[in-house]
């Protein structure tokens, strides 16, 4: 129910730009109006977490290495200030290092979801147009190891849990011509902790949520 009324959030505010569009099909559009299409990838550098719950209470830190995060979005621009849009994508990284744990091939993703709004302030005379912007939503949190044990227990395989998640970003484009521009940009990416349940007896790992800042390089064409 969580991730259904989540993504019925983000849908929402895709619709209601889109109707806005629709109903402005009948009279002049404002410059910079109509939908658009947008992908980003770069490297994601998450900040230190902590396992919150192997089996019972934990307070052990993780360190992450470089991660990835892309995505991709579709939305409508109301003019050529404000513009809306629904996004989905993947941010993960493998663990470095885990005191007290052995760890092989252990991964974290998240799979976001998100509504955005966004705001662009274009240079008069320029092919530079800077943004900003916030989004929410949720995302799908995976848990994925070869093998993950602390001494005592353990844990292999893939769990995954729905989670609240939010995103800030800014960034500049670069116009190439009327509908497209490449542009490079920088997020902060942030998740409420997700709790993974391991069978066969619901064995619980919590994580606490990420925080991931990722520079990303984006191409956006405009319909």
């Amino acid at each position: 129910m969580k991730t259904l009324y989540l993504s019925g959030v983000a849908c929402l505010a895709l619709g209601v730009g889109l109707t806005t569009a629709q109903g402005q099909t009948y009279s002049t559009l404002p410059e910079g109006a109509g939908p658009y299409l947008r992908a980003d990838i770069g490297p994601a550098f998450f900040e230190d977490g902590k396992i919150t719950q192997f089996g019972g209470p934990s307070s052990s830190s993780v360190k992450y290495k470089t991660g990835i995060a892309t995505d991709v979005a579709i939305g409508y621009a109301f003019n050529k200030y404000i513009a809306t849009d629904f996004q989905v994508g993947l941010i993960g990284a493998e663990f470095k290092n885990t005191p007290g744990y052995y760890s092989s091939n252990t991964r974290l993703y998240n799979v976001p979801f998100l509504a955005n709004i966004t705001l662009t302030m274009p240079i008069p005379r320029s092919l530079v147009v800077p943004y900003i912007g916030v989004g929410a939503g949720g995302a799908e949190a995976v848990f994925d190891t070869d093998n993950f044990f602390n001494g005592t227990d353990g844990v292999v395989g893939s769990e995954s849990d729905t989670v609240f998640a939010w995103q800030a970003f800014a960034g500049l484009r670069f116009k190439l011509n009327d509908h497209m521009s490449l542009g490079v940009g920088y997020k902060y990416f942030a998740t409420e902790d997700p709790t993974f349940s391991y069978p066969p007896d619901s064995f619980p790992v919590s994580i606490q949520g990420v925080m991931v800042h990722s520079v990303l390089f984006t191409f956006n064409l405009s319909f």
